[in-house]
């Protein structure tokens, strides 16, 4: 069974991911005895990946503004972010954290897709410091048509609650010395 969105058909796909129709319940979407508000402590604006120079070859590697991900130098790659929690209600609650990201636009990539969580519980009124790290090579990569999987280059939209932060991934190509 086809997930993905197939225009030519009039499908709008089965996931989150792809249904780019009106939302009833967003994803995540439930009741608590509270309300929490969101806001971004620290986080980069730019993320340089590393390219093994031996690897690129014209479309092979970066294709379509996009690296594949067995071809990038993905150890320690990833994005720090400190969000703060603030319950701005009048009971204790228990709050899962949801982060989305948006991918730049392509023929190929979903709307939006998790790409981390945390569980936190906050006293009423009261604020908690989250720290979230995001493995770029494995949740911020997509499988295009031809099933390789890669990192688009470009701004990434992070979306937690109702706050977004904008990554832009850049790569950086590294040469070969001959000997």
């Amino acid at each position: 069974m086809a997930m993905r969105s197939s225009p030519n058909r009039n499908f709008p796909g089965r996931t989150y991911r792809f249904y780019k129709g009106p939302v009833l319940y967003p994803f995540g979407h439930g009741l608590s005895y509270t309300n929490f508000v969101h806001s971004i402590a620290s986080a980069p604006t730019v993320v340089t990946l590393t390219v093994d120079g031996r690897h690129h070859s014209g479309n092979e590697t970066i294709s379509g503004k996009a690296i594949k991900v067995n071809h990038a130098r993905c150890e320690k790659v990833s994005i720090g972010l400190q969000v703060d929690v603030k319950n701005a209600g009048s009971k204790d609650g228990t709050h899962t954290m949801l982060v989305f990201s948006r991918p730049p636009a392509g023929p190929w990539v979903p709307e939006k897709q998790l790409v981390a969580f945390a569980k936190v519980h906050v006293p009423a009124g009261g604020q908690q410091r989250v720290g979230i790290n995001i493995h770029v090579c494995k949740f911020l990569s997509i499988v295009d048509r031809s099933g390789v999987r890669r990192i688009p280059i470009g701004v990434h939209d992070l979306h937690i609650g109702n706050v977004k932060h904008s990554v832009s991934l850049e790569a950086k190509v590294l040469g070969v010395i001959k000997t």
